[in-house]
């Protein structure tokens, strides 16, 4: 199940489930005037007696203007190239050859990243001001100065390395085989 669908099963079963609906809990929870985030979770888990993932939901809903997550991909893609939109031409190569590999690959939006799946997530795309860093799922393959450890992506632990594109040159022969390589790998 992906994020989105994730939270709209919570959304779709709040009322019957809980006995409010998403703006009964985000008025109690303004209402409460919390200053963190563990405090809004333990209420919500504690005294509420919500599960954690009911919670989680409705706290990241909270923080985020009172608005779903990720029930419109087309704003979360919008929202990754905010001021940085000389990227997205970066961004749709990096895409076409991804979905090149393989037509069983599948695009999952999150909210900082795109997933890039077959069996599970192989690889993932993350949009920073000046670059895209494009993660890899390449278990023990030895890094260097092109093929670094992953770090700020936002991505599951198992994307273990990253390259760097912040020109079209750099969405290469070489990036694509190690695509090809991270999309073996979770295929073994």
């Amino acid at each position: 199940m992906t994020s989105q669908e994730f939270e709209k099963k919570i959304l779709d079963e709040l009322k019957s489930d809980t006995g409010k609906d998403l703006n009964g809990w985000l008025k109690e929870i303004s209402d409460k005037k919390f200053e963190k985030r563990k405090q809004m979770m333990d209420w919500l888990k504690q005294d509420c007696g919500l599960k954690h993932s009911v919670a989680n939901v409705l706290v990241m809903i909270y923080h985020n203007d009172g608005k779903p997550v990720y029930q419109d991909a087309v704003s979360l893609k919008d929202d990754w190239f905010k001021n940085k939109d000389h990227l997205r031409p970066l961004y749709e190569q990096i895409e076409k050859a991804v979905l090149g590999i393989d037509r069983e690959v599948t695009l999952t939006e999150k909210k900082l990243y795109m997933s890039f799946n077959g069996k599970r997530e192989f690889a993932v795309a993350s949009i920073k001001s000046k670059e895209i860093r494009v993660g890899m799922d390449l278990g023990d393959t030895p890094f260097d100065a092109y093929l670094q450890p992953a770090k700020s992506l936002g991505a599951m632990p198992r994307i273990s390395h990253m390259v760097l594109v912040d020109s079209p040159g750099h969405i290469d022969d070489k990036l694509k085989k190690h695509l090809v390589q991270a999309y073996d790998h979770v295929h073994k």
